[in-house]
């Protein structure tokens, strides 16, 4: 069980630097064009918050080394969720078979 912990925490920490290292380089790539709709620190990481996890937004990458950074973004985002999830699921499935075999024991003496 402490292994999936700090599975999970590790997970999440490479997360959220994903998520604010994604936002600062396409803030970095965006503020090279004049039609870019990111032009904020707080736009990017909104972008990139959403990219990551529900992938829609009302606020995307215009230039081409942006759009490439959220490429990347977005496919790791996707891959550290699954990550997260996995490790709660096993979390979960862990716990449900420790209070099964408690239940058990309990019931057989």
């Amino acid at each position: 069980m402490k292994k999936l912990v700090k599975i999970l925490c590790s997970s999440l920490t490479i997360f959220v630097l994903v998520i604010f290292g994604g936002a600062y380089l396409t803030l970095r790539c965006e503020l090279q064009s004049d039609m870019a709709n990111i032009k904020t620190y707080q736009d990017a990481l909104w972008w990139s918050l959403n990219a990551s996890s529900i992938g829609d937004s009302n606020v995307y990458p215009v230039t081409i080394p942006g759009r490439i950074v959220g490429s990347f973004l977005i496919v790791i985002g996707y891959g550290l969720f699954t990550v997260n999830v996995g490790a709660i699921s096993a979390a979960l499935s862990h716990l449900t078979k420790d209070i099964k075999e408690k239940a058990q024991d309990i019931t057989h003496k």
